[in-house]
């Protein structure tokens, strides 16, 4: 019985062993490609993600203010720290006294460009219940599957401007997107803490992931309605435009 038992148990551990170095040795192959991929500079798109590179838009005196969950680039006009209104002031009356609304044009002219609608291949929603103790009962999440040059995409901005070595003292800033369908911000998730680590920039490329991005929580559900039906859309343009040009 013992004999048997341990052959078991040795079979187990040899198939979870082949598992496991063929799970690495995905994450390897595509992250030797994807840093030996040559990417050009992509132009905004009708479904763009765009990175907020924290440094970057500091020295702009650029941040984004999020307002009944839809967000806005705005320009600090006094000199005062980037940090959160108090609680007890009223965000709107802080909005028109601190800070100028950034034009959309401006925003898609500066912010640089990680991925667009060419580079995933399908966004769908999930509604997920909220932890206890929460005003809403649910939430939603959007996830985003990407193609392999969108991988890498997303792998190089985060490596180049988002997993960086901060200086002794220096503050742990908020690295942000900004999802943009049309001229409209619908999103903008906050992605230090989860590049911070070597692991997660490798793992991007395991084909055993569900999704590449998850945007959460969202509460309305408008929002992310209108961020799924924004990408359907901006695919069905980018087809029938290469359908055109074909022709």
């Amino acid at each position: 019985m013992r004999i048997n038992q341990r052959s078991t148990t040795r079979i187990a551990l040899i198939a979870l062993g082949v598992l496991l170095a063929l799970y690495l040795g995905n994450i390897g192959v595509g992250y030797y490609q994807a840093s030996r991929m040559q990417l050009s500079k992509v132009a905004p798109s009708q479904f763009t993600i765009f990175g907020f590179p924290a440094r970057a838009m500091e020295e702009r005196r650029w941040r984004i203010l999020i307002t009944h969950e839809v967000p806005k680039v705005v320009e600090q006009l006094r000199e005062v720290d980037f940090a959160p209104p108090e609680p007890q002031l009223n965000e709107n009356e802080e909005t028109q006294e601190n800070f100028r609304r950034v034009p959309i044009e401006q925003v898609r002219r500066t912010l640089p460009v990680v991925i667009t609608e060419q580079h995933i291949e399908k966004v769908w929603v999930e509604e997920r219940a909220a932890e206890t103790l929460r005003a809403k009962p649910k939430y939603y999440v959007v996830h985003l599957r990407l193609t392999d040059e969108g991988r890498a995409r997303l792998w190089h901005y985060a490596r180049e401007q988002v997993a960086q070595f901060r200086a002794l003292g220096e503050k742990l800033r908020d690295e942000r997107l900004l999802l943009v369908v049309g001229d409209q911000p619908w999103a903008s998730p906050i992605i230090s803490a989860e590049v911070a680590s070597s692991w997660w920039l490798a793992s991007r490329f395991a084909r055993l992931q569900s999704s590449d991005v998850q945007i959460f929580p969202i509460y309305d559900e408008e929002i992310v309605t209108t961020i799924a039906q924004g990408f359907a859309e901006a695919k069905q343009q980018a087809v029938a435009k290469a359908a055109e040009g074909a022709q």
